[in-house]
């Protein structure tokens, strides 16, 4: 087989522990004909971003309600999430009320909403949302009461989930820890609420997710897939997802890499 990068040889790891419960380094090397130093390094490196929990000479896959802090999620696929937030916010008119979830990949989304010349409005439980958007001189900000988890940099619990009841909007943008042809899950059932209730109070609703959290199940769901309108991810889907896309009549947005590495 031809040498994979490190990228595909990653992907297709984190790929592998979806079906199979746990993998071996040796097993690793011999297949991607690499040696075991260099699996052992992608491991390691795909543990720290919360993709696989490391075992003695392999790796299984983590336990469905483990995901790291917002704050370790965000050096992770950097460039991947810097273009869905530019794609997604090709998306937002003036006049607009959003509702922004809580998360890594919407808090690129915020950076480039605070740099356009729009007047819109915003309902968000991100204490990261509301302190970027909060500095532009056209967005309008509403930060949602509740219980503060700076490990996630939101707000979550019973008063968030009154505040949003008590607004509507015409778009709403959210992250997950995975998605499959089925459903949208996450590891945080507090955050899985608050996701839930976005969605009611929405009129379309998209989901910013990169890659590899396609194929992904994790504790809680969120809800079916056929309840997006649109998913916005940075590499194309595989035959099946795009299958299911199209059947659930969600619309797929990529955010190809343009000559300046940026969205195309």
């Amino acid at each position: 087989m031809d040498k994979l990068s490190k990228r595909e040889r990653q992907d297709r790891i984190v790929n592998r522990l979806n079906t199979t419960v746990a993998v071996r380094i040796s097993d690793l090397a011999e297949e991607f004909d690499v040696t075991t130093e260099t699996i052992r390094r992608d491991l390691d490196a795909l543990a720290v971003r919360g993709l696989l929990a490391r075992t003695y000479g392999g790796a299984a896959m983590r336990a469905l309600t483990d995901e790291p802090g917002i704050a370790a999620r965000a050096q992770t696929y950097v460039a991947e999430r810097e273009r869905i937030g530019l794609k997604a916010a090709t998306l937002v008119k003036s006049g607009d009320v959003l509702i922004i979830d809580a998360g890594s990949t919407t808090a690129h989304l915020a950076k480039v909403l605070a740099q356009l010349p729009l007047e819109f409005k915003v309902i968000t439980n991100s204490i990261g949302v509301a302190r970027v958007l909060g500095q532009s001189d056209t967005a309008s900000v509403l930060l949602c009461p509740g219980d503060v988890r700076l490990t996630e940099e939101g707000v979550f619990g019973a008063e968030t989930l009154d505040f949003l009841d008590r607004y509507h909007a015409n778009m709403a943008f959210i992250g997950a820890g995975g998605f499959t042809a089925k459903e949208i899950s996450d590891a945080d059932a507090a955050g899985v609420a608050i996701k839930r209730k976005i969605i009611t109070r929405s009129e379309r609703v998209y989901l910013l997710a990169d890659h590899t959290k396609a194929g992904i199940t994790q504790f809680a769901t969120i809800c079916p897939l056929s309840a997006m309108d649109g998913l916005i991810t940075d590499a194309m889907a595989d035959d099946g997802m795009r299958q299911a896309l199209a059947e659930a009549q969600v619309e797929l947005m990529i955010a190809e890499q343009g000559k300046a590495g940026l969205a195309a």
